[in-house]
């Protein structure tokens, strides 16, 4: 080949060379290259760290009841419900509390045993919870590195330090060395179940109700070091909660919200806000608003306005999938989990990703799995949903007339079915219930609440959040007694 062809043919090789580059560019844009069909809106709409609208793909992790974020946000601890056989129950069976702990980033499940009420230290080396038998265990790379007696499964951890209840004793446990921090007063003391008593996100401080069978409450807040206690003047007070980070109280009556810390009180009636639903940002500010019905569960996006008393300029509105339970976030905003409904009783763990930018995430409008568990519970036999995500600790036998469901101090009760408001108020062994009346001669009332979120004559639909789960009347801690009539006369509420 003479020497003007070899670059003539060296020439048209760097062009066919060229032209098989562009098309390839074509197929595969490079960061730098933003082509036309590529919705640049996307890529550069901002993040909103409260808008949670990104659905994960994790494990089927079945009736879950509460939820604990390892403090990496890497980890979840939970509670689920199995059922296991019984010869002194009715239905022939009951239903226990067994741990699990998710890993998100490996996906993998670790199985602890029976459990509830887990907590994970400051460090995430120990995660405690609390079993049957009365005891305290501390879970250490799936080992028990310590057992503690303890008068209440109300724990707190402040880096690897666990303080806990003993008798009129607050004791602080290290490294497997319990000590005594200090004694209250013998006559306050918290007598768990019929008392409750919890300790602030930085442990410095705790609160202590007691309840009476007359409906009067009585309610202190303490310093941890000292073990004194002030008595929270407010005889309107239905609910107390510490919010996840220092030490601010949530104080809620029927008709005001209020938050208290060491600059002073905040407070504002509750029909300034757009809900009666209340939680809490991963920053620890506060959230006040609407929860749509709860069936199935992660089927409708709620937008609930941040409170914060402190700064009127702040606006910010989360977007959050109604799911109920455990309603939390991780840590470190980056995700928002809770449960959504698979059935009338059965329910499922759900995690969103927070930091969504505006017209990405999920089509709830459009997705299938939200239809199809909609549709199993609408052509179920039974009309009745299950109230709240928890385990049943009584069934409709003998005496009891009702359903006993455990569940978390504060968590939501929904409605079982469509009704109207009927009742809400106090009553006697029962304590704060809120009643509906439903169609076909049907009442459900649920009972020993400790805030009511509806009124007399409001409509509500299935799975719209009614109350709060509380310790008022006789109780054996945390619970809702579900009841229900058929005509003025008491029936099961699980054969319905």
């Amino acid at each position: 080949m003479s020497r003007g062809k070899g670059l003539a043919a060296i020439c048209m090789l760097v062009v066919v060379l060229s032209g098989c580059a562009r098309a390839r560019a074509n197929e595969v844009p490079s960061a730098d290259i933003v082509l036309a069909d590529d919705h640049p809106r996307h890529a550069s709409a901002p993040v909103d760290m409260l808008r949670c609208t990104d659905r994960a793909t994790i494990p089927a992790l079945d009736n879950v009841t509460n939820i604990a974020w390892s403090p990496d946000s890497n980890a979840v601890a939970m509670s689920r419900i199995a059922v296991i056989p019984s010869r002194t129950t009715i239905t022939g069976y009951e239903e226990e509390l067994r741990l699990s702990v998710y890993y998100l980033g490996s996906g993998r499940v670790q199985e602890i045993g029976q459990g509830s009420h887990p907590q994970w230290s400051g460090s995430g080396a120990y995660l405690s919870y609390w079993r049957d038998d009365g005891y305290l265990y501390v879970n250490l790379d799936g080992t028990i590195a310590g057992t503690i007696e303890a008068s209440s499964p109300e724990v707190r951890w402040n880096g690897d330090d666990l303080y806990f209840w003993y008798a009129d004793e607050i004791r602080l446990w290290h490294e497997g060395v319990a000590r005594t921090i200090a004694h209250v007063d013998p006559d306050l003391i918290p007598r768990y179940p019929r008392d409750d008593s919890y300790f602030s996100a930085d442990a410095t401080g705790f609160t202590v109700t007691r309840y009476s069978l007359d409906g009067t409450t009585e309610r202190y807040v303490g310093v941890t070091a000292t073990g004194g206690m002030t008595k929270l003047d407010d005889p309107d007070t239905t609910f107390t909660e510490w919010a996840p980070h220092g030490e601010t109280l949530l104080v809620r009556s029927n008709d005001k919200l209020a938050l208290i810390d060491a600059i002073g009180e905040q407070s504002a009636p509750l029909s300034t806000f757009t809900g009666t639903v209340h939680g809490w940002t991963a920053d620890g500010h506060l959230l006040v608003g609407m929860v749509s019905a709860t069936v199935p569960g992660g089927n409708v996006f709620d937008r609930i306005p941040v409170w914060d008393p402190t700064d009127e300029g702040d606006k910010r509105i989360a977007t959050l999938p109604n799911l109920f339970g455990t309603r939390s976030f991780s840590p470190d905003g980056r995700w928002f989990s809770g449960v959504s409904r698979t059935g009338l009783y059965e329910t499922q763990l759900e995690l969103y990703r927070c930091g969504v930018a505006s017209g990405q995430g999920v089509d709830l409008r459009a997705d299938p799995v939200a239809r199809s568990r909609l549709t199993r519970i609408e052509d179920a036999s039974r009309r009745f949903v299950r109230p709240v995500s928890g385990a049943v600790s009584q069934f409709f036998q003998g005496h009891h007339t009702g359903i006993d469901i455990a569940a978390p101090y504060g968590s939501i009760i929904v409605a079982a079915d469509d009704g109207v408001i009927d009742a809400a108020g106090w009553v006697q062994v029962g304590g704060r219930r809120v009643c509906v009346q439903h169609a076909e001669g049907f009442e459900s009332c649920y009972y020993h609440t400790s805030a009511a979120l509806v009124s007399v004559g409001e409509r509500v639909a299935r799975g719209q959040p009614i109350a709060l789960i509380g310790m008022t009347g006789a109780t054996t801690g945390p619970h809702v007694h579900w009841e229900v009539k058929e005509n003025g006369r008491v029936v099961d509420p699980l054969s319905h």
